[in-house]
C-alpha cells in the first residue's frame, strides 16, 4: 500500500445527492499498464475515471463503499491472471454492480453467475463501449435501492479506523448483511496476482476488534472446517 493510502480524508456517513461525476465510480484492473491505454481511448468520451486503480487498493474500495449506488469496472487486460476470476467478482460484487472488460476470448456465463453486472469484450467500439456504461448507469439508478447509513452516523463516524487497511475491513462488514468467508477477503484485500495471507487477515481482525470494544461492538464470526466467517459488526463484545 502506498503511503498516501494509510491516511483517509474525513468521511460524510449520509448518502450522496449530487449524481456522479462519471458514470462509472472506480476503474479496477488486474494489470494497471494494459488499462492505461484503455483510458487514454476512452478519455474523450467521459465515462470512466482518468486514473485506474489495481486491485487490492484500500483506496478504490473505500470509494466504492461510500456511493450510495457504486458501479465498477473490472478491466482484464491481455496477460493478466484470470484464474480466479469469477470469484474476484463474486468479492467485489458484495458491495458494488461489476462490470467486466474481458479480452474476446473469455467465457462470460461463469462471471454473470459469480455477479457481474455485465460482461463486455474489451474491443468495443469506444463509442459503443461508452454508451453501454452510461446504460448501466441508467438502469441502477432506476433498480438499486440508495444505500445509505443514516440511521447511525455518528456512531459510525466515531468508530471509524484511522489506518485505511482497518476502514476497509470497517466498511466491508457494514456495507451488506451477507456473511464474508475468510478466503473471499483474502482475495479482496490480496493485490492481482496474490491473496493476502489468512494470518495477515486475522492480524487486522484483531485490530479492528480491539477498536470496536471500546464502543461495545464486535466482530461476529464463526470458524468451522478451517473457515472462518465474519457476520458483520454487532452490538457487545
Amino acid at each position: 500500500m502506498s503511503p498516501t493510502e494509510l491516511l483517509c480524508p474525513s468521511v460524510d456517513f449520509t448518502a450522496r445527492e449530487e449524481e456522479p461525476v462519471y458514470p462509472v465510480d472506480v476503474v479496477l484492473s488486474l494489470h494497471r499498464e494494459g488499462t492505461a491505454g484503455l483510458l487514454r481511448t476512452m478519455r474523450s468520451h467521459h465515462v470512466m475515471p482518468a486514473l485506474c486503480h489495481p486491485w487490492g487498493s484500500g483506496q478504490a474500495y473505500l470509494t466504492l463503499l461510500h456511493e450510495p449506488r457504486p458501479l465498477s469496472v473490472l478491466d482484464v487486460p491481455d496477460g493478466a491472471v484470470t484464474d480466479d476470476l469469477a470469484q474476484r467478482v463474486h468479492v467485489l460484487s458484495g458491495f458494488s454492480s461489476v462490470i467486466v472488460l474481458t479480452p474476446g476470448h473469455t467465457d462470460s456465463v461463469a462471471l454473470l453467475r459469480a455477479g457481474a453486472a455485465n460482461v463486455l469484450p474489451r474491443d468495443t467500439p469506444p463509442k459503443e463501449l461508452a454508451s453501454r456504461l452510461v446504460a448501466e448507469r441508467r438502469w441502477l439508478q432506476a433498480s438499486t435501492p440508495r444505500r445509505t447509513h443514516r440511521a447511525q452516523a455518528a456512531l459510525y463516524q466515531a468508530m471509524q479506523p484511522r489506518q485505511m487497511s482497518q476502514q476497509v475491513l470497517f466498511h466491508v462488514l457494514l456495507s451488506t448483511p451477507r456473511p464474508w468467508c475468510c478466503h473471499d477477503l483474502c482475495l479482496l484485500l490480496g493485490t492481482a496476482r496474490t491473496p493476502m495471507t489468512r494470518r495477515a487477515l486475522q492480524a487486522r481482525m484483531l485490530r479492528l476488534s480491539e477498536r470496536l470494544t471500546r464502543f461495545e461492538r464486535s466482530v461476529g464470526s464463526t470458524a468451522q472446517w478451517g473457515r472462518t466467517t465474519y457476520s458483520g459488526i454487532h452490538e457487545g463484545p
